[in-house]
């Protein structure tokens, strides 16, 4: 096993990790059913409950208090008057960075790891010829460019070779 194919399984751990650590259902009031994988979010006002409609440009700010809350329900209820879903208060925020967070809510983050993990196991086929067994491409710096490609992302993390740089 190469380097950067054992650096991107790491990373992909922690993306998932990280990703069901948002959602862990052991973290909600009186627990609650493990959709630590599932777990999609919107915004709401606070006092009605009623989901945003955010507008399209990124500098707008929602000006009043809002909650994070998450899409689904659940047999629980999470605080008083915010009903059956696991909740975030938040006093104001951006509206570029609300839809961000809401866009890549937990369930995203790992459906994206698994299609990663999926490409990873494919591509690092090499049966000790110096080529890919996916795509026919010689392997360098320890993987063919789609492995190289899926590194850039973590090109920030201390572990990070500038050689796997695609």
């Amino acid at each position: 096993m190469s380097d950067l194919v054992d650096f991107l399984r790491a990373r992909l751990f922690e993306d998932e990790d990280t990703a069901r650590w948002a959602a862990d259902h052991r973290s909600r009031p009186r627990g609650g059913p493990d959709t630590s994988g599932a777990e999609r979010w919107e915004w709401v006002e606070a006092e009605s409950g009623e989901r945003l409609s955010l507008g399209r440009r990124p500098m707008d700010h929602i000006q009043r208090p809002v909650r994070m809350r998450s899409a689904g329900t659940y047999p629980w209820q999470g605080r008083p008057g915010s009903g059956p879903h696991q909740v975030l208060d938040v006093g104001w925020v951006k509206e570029g960075v609300a839809l961000h967070v809401a866009r890549h809510s937990p369930a995203r983050v790992v459906a994206e790891v698994q299609v990663k993990r999926h490409l990873l196991e494919l591509h690092s086929r090499m049966n000790g010829t110096g080529v890919c067994q996916t795509c026919g491409e010689a392997v360098r710096d320890g993987g063919c460019s789609t492995l190289r490609l899926l590194a850039v992302p973590y090109a920030d993390h201390p572990a990070y070779r500038t050689a796997w740089h695609a």
